[in-house]
């Protein structure tokens, strides 16, 4: 393979992810009654949810304690409710 189709299966391999992300995304938006200004909520519960689904943490992420981004992040999801 050259690097040129490398390049092109992981830009699609990404695009792929991002319609994953964007769809679950949607959902939520839509289970909540179509809120407004709560897309960026939803965008990262979704890429969450993705991840968390499609890569097994090592055992040090699984033992580390939640980082101050991790936690303002769930501050900010909770915020509204």
């Amino acid at each position: 393979m050259t690097e040129k189709h490398l390049s092109i299966s992981a830009v699609g391999s990404h695009l792929d992810e991002e319609i994953e992300i964007a769809s679950l995304a949607h959902r939520y938006y839509e289970e909540e009654g179509c809120p407004e200004g709560r897309s960026l909520e939803h965008w990262v519960r979704a890429e969450r949810e993705f991840h968390g689904r499609t890569a097994r943490p090592s055992r040090e992420m699984r033992e580390m304690p939640p980082t101050g981004a991790d936690i303002r992040t769930e501050e900010f999801m909770h915020l509204d409710q």
